[in-house]
């Protein structure tokens, strides 16, 4: 009896023992189990199965939103949906959890102490955001994101640059005799106003300035030869206008003397860039660039023509004539010190809304010097958008007319005109044109000649069209006759890229 009550004291005793390591030996295990998936996760190859399965499935993705961890827990080194993650088989309770659980692929680990990274976690986080091509903001704290960036080749943050153009600003004496106000000065804002909203976020906005301007009144003059109000260019920078194209047919229309005057006053505006007219030798070699958002653009400017007038010697850099090998020179200059190259040539044949041969040789000869954009003026008339494919694969939009901005010339068509809207997309050093669109717009002039002005033909109504000068002008015709001429009205460039690699 005694040996049996021993026995049960022994077995009792084994019990207790028993119920003591699962209480206390088992969450042991489990928090050493935990720790050790932990030290896997971040001890695991840069280039493991799993990161390679998550990263082939980014592109899967089309949304992407910032993920911030708030509390002290480790960042997700490359994230797996539950359903095809074989790698913890344990379920913890939330608090508990050493690594989030998120169903989508994302970079996390923002927001945390930098010192309890290991940098080469952060190495390998990187690795995993080269395989998207993109890089949030929020790693730019990360001391080593720089040299991390250049030897991953990861992008930086995307930049957009909005850019339009418009056609030629044509004044002819009826316009300019139009802006005379009751007290005698002249004012011609009102042919903008209809525009500037439209514009005004735009970070580059052009307009092809066809005429000089000047303040001697006895020089404004009508058709052959043309010249128009300083007040004219008051209301170009008035409206917003940023950059002017300058190298036409009448650019010498006053000779020397108005065209330095003209020359003097577009280079004296502030944030405003002038090419094709040239006060120097030197301002004539060099090339004209703005900077937006950290993209380059180069403005490159020629006439084909001056009107039957010839440049005397002494002069002949004060307007950019029409010749391929300067062309070529100025590209391959632009090329080093800009990240897109813009090529503005006056040419074609006027009244004609087919470019000629010559014109479509002379672009694709631009596009293959390494112009990434062409936008012409002259014809006075529409003429298409054409995407060119240069010798060395790029794609390359061409406007070949634009048509007249404003102008009182009498024919149907002439009352048609379109605006060039560009975006430019900067990743980091890549640099790429993501589309170029052509939109509709109508010159207005009021019956007696008195109101002239621009309409987008969005805002162009059956109304306004009743109170034009040729109210056969409507909507639908403006419509229809511009659609006949861009059978292209926009074209999406994708991935197309231009600039370093």
């Amino acid at each position: 009896m005694k040996n049996r009550h021993s026995r049960s004291r022994g077995n009792g005793l084994l019990k207790v023992i028993a119920v003591m390591f699962v209480v206390l030996a088992f969450p042991t295990l489990l928090i050493l189990h935990s720790k050790w998936n932990m030290q896997k996760m971040t001890q695991a190859p840069a280039h493991s199965e799993t990161q390679a399965a998550a990263a082939s499935d980014y592109d899967a993705y089309s949304s992407f939103e910032q993920t911030v961890i708030t509390e002290a827990a480790a960042p997700i080194e490359t994230l797996v949906p539950q359903e095809i993650s074989q790698e913890h088989e344990m379920e913890l309770p939330a608090a508990q959890s050493p690594v989030p659980v998120y169903d989508r692929y994302e970079l996390v680990g923002l927001g945390l102490d930098l010192d309890t990274l290991e940098s080469d976690f952060w190495d390998r986080q990187l690795d995993v955001a080269a395989r998207r091509q993109h890089v949030l903001a929020s790693f730019t704290y990360e001391p080593k994101y720089a040299a991390l960036c250049k030897d991953y080749g990861i992008t930086g943050e995307t930049e957009y640059v909005d850019l339009i153009a418009v056609g030629d600003n044509l004044y002819h004496l009826s316009i300019t005799n139009a802006g005379k106000q009751e007290d005698g000065s002249y004012n011609y804002d009102n042919i903008y106003a209809n525009i500037r909203d439209y514009i005004k976020d735009m970070d580059i906005k052009i307009i092809n300035q066809e005429v000089v301007i000047t303040s001697d009144q006895s020089q404004w003059t009508n058709f052959p030869v043309f010249g128009a109000p300083i007040e004219c260019g008051e209301a170009v920078v008035n409206a917003g206008f940023n950059v002017v194209t300058h190298a036409t047919n009448h650019s010498w229309d006053k000779g020397r003397d108005i065209a330095q005057e003209d020359i003097d006053f577009w280079q004296s505006q502030n944030d405003l860039l002038l090419t094709g007219m040239y006060d120097s030798q030197e301002d004539y070699d060099d090339i004209v660039v703005g900077e937006y958002k950290g993209v380059k653009v180069a403005y490159l400017n020629y006439t084909q023509n001056l009107n039957g007038f010839t440049l005397p010697a002494d002069s002949k850099y004060m307007v950019k004539l029409l010749n391929m090998d300067v062309v070529k020179s100025d590209i391959e200059k632009a090329k080093q010190v800009a990240d897109i190259v813009i090529v503005f040539p006056h040419w074609g044949e006027e009244y004609k809304t087919t470019p000629s041969w010559y014109q479509k040789d002379l672009a694709q000869k631009m596009a293959d010097a390494g112009a990434d954009l062409i936008i012409g003026t002259h014809p006075h008339v529409i003429q298409p958008l054409e995407i060119i494919t240069s010798e060395d694969g790029r794609e390359v939009p061409c406007f070949y007319s634009l048509g007249n901005f404003v102008s009182n010339m009498p024919w149907n068509e002439t009352y048609v005109e379109a605006m060039a809207k560009v975006r430019i997309k900067k990743e980091g050093k890549k640099v790429s044109i993501e589309y170029a669109e052509a939109v509709p717009m109508v010159n207005f002039r009021s019956c007696n000649l008195t109101d002239y002005t621009v309409y987008m033909l969005e805002d162009y109504t059956a109304e306004i069209a009743r109170t034009q000068r040729k109210p056969e002008i409507t909507p639908t015709y403006v419509e229809n006759f511009f659609n006949s001429v861009f059978t292209t009205r926009r074209y999406d460039f994708g991935k197309t890229t231009y600039g370093e690699e």
